[in-house]
This record gives C-alpha cells, sequence and structure tokens, in this order.
C-alpha cells in the first residue's frame, strides 16, 4: 500500500484479483482492511466491490465531488463517476488480463 490513508472519494488501483488493473474510488472504509470500492464499469455503485486494502493501490488524489455525496448520503450515478475518473486524468489500465 501507498503512503495515502483509505478515505471516502480516493482513488484506487487495483494491484490483485479478476478486477487487477483498473481504477477504482473508494466510497466506503468497512474497517481497517476492507473498502467498498466502484467505478463506473466493471464495479457499479448500486453493487460497490468489497477489497482488501492490501490489494490497493491509494493514489494521491481525492474526488471531492464524491466523498461530499458520499457524506451527504447523496445519489452518485455510474456515469458521474466514470467521468470523474477520466477527468482526473484515470484511464483504463492495459494489463493483460489472467487466463484460467
Amino acid at each position: 500500500m501507498s503512503g495515502f490513508p483509505m478515505e471516502v472519494g480516493r482513488v484506487v488501483f487495483s494491484k490483485a484479483g479478476r478486477d487487477e488493473g483498473h481504477y477504482y474510488v473508494v466510497l466506503a472504509v468497512l474497517d481497517d482492511d476492507h473498502v467498498a470500492i466502484a467505478n463506473g464499469c466493471q464495479r457499479k455503485v448500486d453493487n460497490p466491490k468489497k477489497k482488501k486494502v492490501r490489494h490497493l493501490v491509494a493514489k494521491a488524489e481525492v474526488i471531492p465531488e464524491i466523498r461530499d455525496k458520499v457524506q451527504a448520503k447523496q445519489k452518485i450515478f455510474d456515469q458521474e463517476l466514470r467521468r470523474r475518473l477520466e477527468a482526473a486524468g484515470y484511464q483504463e489500465a492495459s494489463l493483460p488480463h489472467k487466463e484460467g
């Protein structure tokens, strides 16, 4: 893990699992070892992925609009999440997918 704390709105990169090579946004910190993540493509906001923190790399960017909406318990749309990630410069990584 990097030196950035896991917090709501933080951009993270998955380095393990089926979602390896994709960028996500933290929607909830579940406990010290787990967070809920989504990106509006592979993982929708309505069904976020529970992911171990050790399988993620936290990036420096926090998307304040997403953080504020989560804290205010407002609805976040998948398209909005995708646009915010793209605007922050996070495109999908081109890592090879595992076979089997």
